[in-house]
C-alpha cells in the first residue's frame, strides 16, 4: 500500500515537474512537440506550421490566354468570366458593370480575387497564387503532375515567418486583414482584460524566438531590427496571452498598445530593459518569456529554462 501511494506520489511530482519544466531545455515525451516558448504539445502552435497543413500555395506564372484565367488571373482592368476567360463585359465582370449580366468577375475592376490565400482549399486541391482552388500544375506547381509554374508548397508559410504589420497570418498560413485571416485574433480579443497596471512577480521562461517566427515576431516587427536605443541596451520579450490578447484592435495582433512597450525586469542576477515584440503561448497571466540573452541577464543561467522575476511597465 505504502508502495502504490510513494508511487503515485513520485508520478504526481513528475507530471507537476513536466508542467512547470521548460521542454526548450528537458525535451517532451514521445509523440509530442516543444512549442517555442517551452511547452510541450502536439498541432501547429507546438510543432510547427506543417502541423496544421491544409491548403496550398501555387506559383502561376501571369496572365495566360482564354480558359485559363481562373487559375492565372486576368491583365489589370479585366475580369475573369464565370467560364475562365478574361475581358470587360457583363458576362466577365458581373453585377460589377453597368447593365449586370450573368457570371461572376474573378480578377480585375469586376471582382477581388479568389479566397483560398484566406480560407484554404478543400483536401486535396491547393490556392493558386491568385486564389483559386484546385489541383493542376497552375495551382499547385512542381507539386502537381506534370508540373508547370513554379515549385508548389501544400501550406503557406507566415505560421513560421510571421507577418508584417497590420496583418494577420490564417490558419492557412497566408497573411492578410480579412475575417477569414483574423478570425482567431478576434475572438481572443474578446477574452476578459487583465491589468496592465503595478508591478508582477512571477516567472519568466526563455523562449527561442526564431522557433516562434523566424522573419516577423507577433507584433509584426522585423526579428533583423534592433530594439536598442542609443546607448541602452534592450532585450525582446513576450507577454502572456491574457495580458496580451484582450487589447488586441480589429484582430489585428500589430494595432495591440502593448506592442513595442517597455518594461523594467528584475531577476535573481539582474535587471534589464525590455520590448515586448511577442505574444507567450501557454503563459499564465502575469508571466513573461525572455530570448536568450534576456534570460542569462536576469537569471545567470539557462537551467530548468524558467526564474524567478519581478517587472513593471515603463
Amino acid at each position: 500500500m505504502l508502495a502504490t501511494v510513494a508511487g503515485v506520489g513520485v508520478l504526481l511530482l513528475s507530471m507537476v515537474y513536466s508542467a512547470a519544466g521548460n521542454c526548450l531545455v528537458s525535451g517532451c515525451a514521445g509523440g509530442l512537440c516543444c512549442s517555442a516558448y517551452g511547452y510541450c504539445g502536439s498541432g501547429s502552435q507546438y510543432c510547427g506550421a506543417a502541423a496544421g497543413a491544409g491548403a496550398g500555395a501555387g506559383a502561376g506564372t501571369g496572365a495566360a490566354a482564354g480558359g485559363n484565367c481562373r487559375t492565372y488571373g486576368c491583365p489589370a482592368g479585366q475580369c475573369c468570366s464565370q467560364y475562365g476567360y478574361c475581358g470587360t463585359t457583363a458576362e466577365h465582370c458581373g453585377s460589377a458593370v453597368a447593365g449586370a449580366g450573368a457570371g461572376g468577375g474573378y480578377n480585375g475592376a469586376g471582382a477581388a480575387q479568389g479566397s483560398c490565400g484566406g480560407a484554404g482549399c478543400p483536401a486535396g486541391s491547393c490556392c493558386s497564387s491568385f486564389g483559386f482552388c484546385g489541383n493542376t500544375a497552375a495551382h499547385c506547381g512542381g507539386a502537381a503532375a506534370g508540373a508547370g509554374g513554379g515549385a508548389g508548397a501544400s501550406y503557406g508559410s507566415c505560421g513560421a515567418t510571421g507577418c508584417g504589420g497590420g496583418l494577420c497570418c490564417s490558419k492557412f498560413g497566408y497573411c492578410g486583414s480579412s475575417a477569414a485571416h483574423c478570425s482567431l485574433a478576434r475572438f481572443l480579443s474578446r477574452k476578459q482584460p487583465a491589468s496592465l497596471d503595478g508591478e508582477f512577480q512571477s516567472q519568466a521562461r526563455y523562449y527561442n524566438e526564431t522557433k516562434a517566427s523566424y522573419e516577423y515576431s507577433t507584433c509584426g516587427i522585423s526579428r533583423a531590427l534592433s530594439l536598442d536605443e542609443d546607448n541602452q541596451k534592450i532585450y525582446t520579450a513576450a507577454l502572456n496571452e491574457a495580458q496580451f490578447d484582450p487589447y488586441t484592435r480589429d484582430g489585428i495582433p500589430s494595432t495591440n498598445p502593448v506592442c513595442e512597450k517597455k518594461a523594467l525586469v528584475t531577476g535573481p542576477k539582474g535587471e534589464i530593459i525590455v520590448r515586448f515584440v511577442d505574444r507567450c503561448f501557454g503563459c499564465k497571466e502575469g508571466e513573461i518569456a525572455l530570448t536568450y540573452d534576456g534570460f542569462m541577464a536576469v537569471a545567470g543561467e539557462i537551467g530548468a529554462g524558467h526564474t524567478d522575476v519581478a517587472w513593471h511597465f515603463i
